[in-house]
């Protein structure tokens, strides 16, 4: 079969900014709507990557473009004569490393494969698009087939309890430099241990309980790197990463990990605002934690879905949840919770609860909650103190304290500071937008000159 590759019209870039200013929207905002990160889009617009036929059709519909953007963007096909053609940088449209496994055999090759690929071809995986409905037949297959049988290697390579042993240890070094200096200071190296250490375990020698032992760490390592691509903004690869480590815990039977991911799945699309799938996965992933009998992932999972109906804007669906988080919580014997859920505690549920109530429009008790969630680890978590100032700061702009607001803001920029994080500059871009209409105020005019440099480093 021949490649398919894509042909861009090279005045796409310019209409595509135009078509944005005319409707009066931001990159950040129209990222938001289309499910792409805003330095994803500044590419497109300066015509450093190119689009796929499926971008350039929701850029039309987003912006109204009755089809001029997708009319100069065309699949075309590439006979490879035999040999392997390379992809451009900027073709979004594989679809590699969404596939869900049919046996624990091919999700070795499929994570691997994505492993590899990333190392080798970063540029184009980095474009890759999401969607958020590429979650939800993963999170079916989990929910209705039988579990795997437990794998067992037949390799050269002689697996044991010390080189699974190692995994975690690594694996739980990275996840303490992502929550304290952010997702782009460790996702290349998590990537690349997968791709140079795990990948030569999984295709080694070793019997069912040291494979299900395994399949576990091999998905904590591949969540992360998948949360780490997340956080700076590779959104599609991020997806990739995150489907492939439910593929690993569902090989490992590992019911209390695949609840966390699918959880983190929930919040990846929260965060893109694909509401209704938002609340889709938490309530597969408060199902899956119910079978694991882990309250803690469970209250995870229905502040989760609070938040996904937050984004929808029902309030009295996300109130609902919060109800039952708050329950669940206080039931929830964190003693015995798996270590990797260790940062839900107090400080991270009163975080959410305020991030609902911000997404709702209700500053008043936004505020109450962001002032709680800073009694909290701000050295090992410092990525998450910088969010929840942030917080506090667009909850003061609601509640109409503009000088607070900006003060606090002055804060979360300063938290910044050596954070290579997306998210943690799209919460101080979304703050910067709100205040900008209020720029003559003094307090404002600082912020905004303080956080111009954080805004433009990307």
């Amino acid at each position: 079969m021949p490649r398919r590759l894509v042909s861009v019209d090279p005045a796409f870039s310019l209409q595509l900014k135009a078509l944005r200013e005319q409707r009066g929207l931001s990159l950040r905002r129209l990222g938001q709507q289309v499910h792409c990160s805003h330095g994803y889009l500044w590419d497109l617009e300066v015509g450093k990557k190119q689009p796929s036929v499926s971008v350039a059709a929701l850029l039309d519909a987003v912006l109204g473009g009755n089809g001029e953007l997708s009319a100069m963007v065309r699949e075309v096909s590439a006979d490879n004569g035999g040999h392997k053609v390379t992809l451009d940088a900027g073709n979004t449209a594989t679809g590699h490393g969404l596939e869900f496994a049919p046996d624990w055999r091919q999700g070795i090759a499929v994570a691997v494969d994505l492993w590899q690929e990333d190392v080798q071809r970063r540029n184009m995986l980095r474009a890759v698009g999401f969607s958020a409905t590429a979650f939800m037949s993963p999170a079916m297959r989990w929910l209705v087939s039988p579990m795997d049988e437990h794998p067992s290697g037949d390799g050269d390579r002689l697996i044991g309890e010390p080189d699974i042993e190692m995994v975690k240890r690594i694996t739980a070094t990275y996840r303490t430099l992502d929550n304290q200096f952010g997702g782009g200071h460790v996702r290349e190296s998590v990537v690349r241990f997968l791709d140079g250490e795990v990948a030569a375990m999984l295709r080694g020698r070793y019997n069912a309980s040291t494979g299900q032992a395994l399949f576990s760490a091999a998905a904590e390592a591949t969540q992360l790197a998948g949360w780490a691509s997340y956080d700076i903004g590779m959104n599609g690869l991020a997806q990739r990463y995150m489907i492939q480590a439910l593929r690993l815990a569902y090989g490992a039977g590992d019911r209390a990990l695949g609840a966390e991911i699918l959880a983190a799945m929930s919040h990846q699309a929260a965060y893109l605002r694909a509401s209704s799938h938002a609340v889709d996965l938490a309530r597969a992933a408060g199902r899956v934690a119910a079978e694991a009998g882990i309250m803690a992932i469970e209250a995870e999972s229905a502040v989760l879905e609070a938040q996904g109906h937050a984004s929808g804007g029902d309030e009295a669906a996300c109130a609902k949840a919060l109800d039952r988080a708050e329950r669940a919580f206080d039931k929830a014997d964190r003693t015995r919770a798996p270590q990797w859920i260790g940062y839900f505690d107090e400080s991270y549920l009163a975080a959410k609860f305020g991030h609902c109530f911000a997404t709702l429009g209700r500053g008043d008790l936004a505020q109450r909650f962001a002032e709680r969630s800073l009694d909290m680890d701000g050295r090992h978590y410092a990525r998450g103190k910088q969010f929840n100032l942030a917080l506090l700061a667009t909850a003061h702009a609601q509640a109409g304290d503009l000088e607070q607001a900006s003060a606090v803001g002055m804060q979360a920029v300063d938290a910044a500071e050596g954070l290579d994080s997306m998210r943690a500059r799209d919460y101080l871009g979304e703050l910067s937008d709100r205040l900008g209409k209020h720029v003559g105020l003094p307090a404002v005019r600082a912020f905004a000159e303080r956080v111009r440099p954080v805004l433009t480093a990307v």
